[in-house]
């Protein structure tokens, strides 16, 4: 049986009932007198006179089938940093599966080979790890599994690019592009080289409001898309700033694959 769409709104009218639709929109229903009771014991029951507004309320998004994963196996979380600890609960809290690899490091190359029964793979830290989130990315491309990452950079946090298939942008096309784009590419990529290396940024007391931003973002992915949905982060880079509130969304064309050959600085 369809369900009632979380956030529709009904409301009691002399008539019948005013609907206030989760896309902030208004139907009226009328009913006779017989029928006037609540709007979901109408729903239920059976008979054609419930046939064109079962296909209306399905139509405006107050009726959809039960959600359901449409992705068998569990979210795979690893890394470090606030997000590791704001991320897991708000997935499980959403109804997904979730089983997280402990390790600062992880994961390992040794993990990444063992991975059984996951549906999509996340990769978060407190800052970019470039070689890190290359070697994730070829792994994950090889073995078509999808992927998320999520980190801070300056005192802007990212989620993203969202990989969900051969044909969505991932890691490797983000850090070309960036290359690319930027009037300081070298000094972009010796930034990149002294993280890697060990090198601290100076921490940031908004840290937890970026990673909450990030959270919620990446957690809105995944469960559009184990449900079967179009993921709003597939292709896009988002970018919270805790200091100002504002997100920005940056899309992320795939790279043509003779442009990956290409030395980077």
């Amino acid at each position: 049986m369809d369900a009632l769409a979380g956030g529709t709104s009904f409301v009691p009218t002399v008539d019948g009932w005013l609907i206030h639709t989760p896309q902030e929109d208004f139907l009226t229903v009328e009913v006779d007198g017989e029928h006037a009771t609540t709007v979901p014991d109408l729903l239920a029951e059976d008979g054609e006179d419930n046939t064109d507004l079962l296909e209306v309320l399905k139509q405006e998004g107050v009726l959809s089938a039960p959600a359901t994963p449409a992705t068998p196996g569990d979210v795979v979380v690893c890394g470090e940093g606030p997000l590791l600890e704001v991320l897991p609960p708000l997935l499980a809290a959403s109804g997904l599966a979730v089983r997280v690899l402990p390790g600062e490091d992880s994961p390992r190359a040794r993990e990444l080979e063992g991975l059984r029964d996951v549906a999509a793979l996340v990769v978060v830290t407190s800052w970019l790890r470039d070689e890190r989130f290359a070697l994730i990315d070829e792994h994950c491309r090889s073995r078509r599994l999808p992927w998320h990452l999520g980190h801070a950079e300056g005192r802007r946090w990212y989620a993203g690019p969202f990989h969900t298939g051969p044909d969505t942008a991932s890691y490797r096309d983000l850090r070309v592009r960036r290359l690319a784009a930027s009037p300081w590419p070298r000094e972009l990529a010796a930034h990149w080289a002294w993280l890697d290396a060990g090198g601290l940024p100076q921490p940031d007391p908004a840290a937890p409001i970026g990673a909450h931003l990030i959270a919620a973002l990446i957690t809105a992915d995944l469960r559009a898309f184990l449900h079967g949905d179009a993921p709003p982060g597939a292709g896009v880079q988002v970018g919270a700033d805790p200091a100002t509130g504002r997100i920005r969304r940056h899309p992320v064309l795939p790279v043509p694959g003779d442009l990956l050959m290409v030395e980077t600085p």
